[in-house]
């Protein structure tokens, strides 16, 4: 007799396979009576050779590449378990941190799905640099709190296969539909979560190669993606009150986050880079940001940086 797998970890890639294995590796440590699928979304590298070397994997070559979204949703709707999970193929799960997880899931049934935190790692080692998301987890009715910045890290997720269907799975969001998709879930479902990491995830930078390495194009979908959610029926009913607070904690939070992307731009030496997302700082928020010490560190920060300030010349930037 054949036992049905309890969870399903979906793994999409696309050109990483240098990456693949240590996912793939990371995730059957991870837990028991698992599936694991990968989804090659067209792939040109040797991706397809390398899969067929690993075993214990469900291969599914999609046609030509689809994005991340749709490659997410091939996954779903071939996987055979109640649970799925989500793991980039940069990502790595922890050992035994799927079990946990389905534990906590299984002992909340109304609950859509559970997270919890991440270790960050170097986006070229893959080494964790001693930084953990979130700090906190909340759980139980989370919609408000997540409609002012996304704090679900997509390879700490393990949710209920029919809750995502239910909820019309990914859609093309440009780097951030798993905010929105966790977003339509909340709306009308709890969730549990774990207050300990699970997964280490890659972070990425304008070198690595990572879709959501376009800090300031990214940022650009994620104010649609709140647009989108605060029309959604619960958001909608509220009084406009409350949607006008989850706009300005949403835009406060993105100004503060786009300063701490250019602060680590200037530290790498990537003029160009920061002062692209500082100039999206101040354009989100012009007034505050003449005055605020942190724009007008990293403003010092790119002058230092400008060609001939050594010698007395370059005295501006010019945005």
């Amino acid at each position: 007799m054949i036992s049905m797998p309890r969870v399903s970890v979906i793994i999409p890639t696309c050109n990483r396979a240098r990456f693949l294995p240590g996912a793939v590796e990371s995730a059957k440590q991870a837990g028991s009576h698992l599936e694991i699928i990968v989804v090659d979304d067209g792939s040109t590298d040797e991706t397809p050779e390398v899969c067929r070397q690993l075993s214990g994997i469900r291969y599914i070559r999609l046609p030509h590449n689809v994005g991340l979204a749709e490659a997410r949703n091939a996954g779903i709707l071939a996987s055979a378990a109640e649970i799925v999970a989500f793991l980039d193929d940069d990502d790595l799960r922890l050992p035994d941190s799927l079990d946990s997880q389905v534990r906590a899931l299984d002992a909340s049934p109304d609950a859509a799905f559970c997270y919890g935190q991440v270790l960050i790692a170097d986006p070229l080692r893959q080494l964790p640099t001693g930084e953990i998301l979130p700090r906190r987890c909340p759980a139980g009715d989370i919609f408000w709190e997540l409609l002012e910045h996304n704090f679900i890290p997509v390879p700490s997720v393990v949710a209920r296969r029919k809750a995502l269907i239910e909820a019309e799975m990914f859609t093309d969001e440009k780097g951030v539909e798993d905010w929105e998709l966790w977003l339509r879930m909340t709306e009308s479902h709890p969730v549990v979560a774990v207050q300990e990491p699970v997964a280490v995830y890659r972070k990425p930078n304008s070198t690595s190669g990572q879709l959501s390495s376009d800090f300031t194009t990214m940022y650009k979908y994620m104010r649609s993606v709140q647009e989108s959610a605060l029309k959604l029926p619960r958001a909608a009913a509220a009084p406009r009150s409350r949607r006008r607070r989850a706009r300005r904690r949403f835009v406060n939070g993105l100004y503060r986050s786009l300063l701490y992307e250019a602060t680590a731009a200037l530290a790498a030496g990537d003029r160009g880079a920061a002062r692209a997302v500082a100039r999206e700082a101040v354009l989100l928020r012009p007034l505050r940001g003449r005055a605020d010490l942190a724009f007008l560190t990293v403003m010092r920060g790119l002058r230092r940086l400008m060609p001939g300030r050594a010698n007395g010349s370059g005295s501006r930037v010019n945005d």
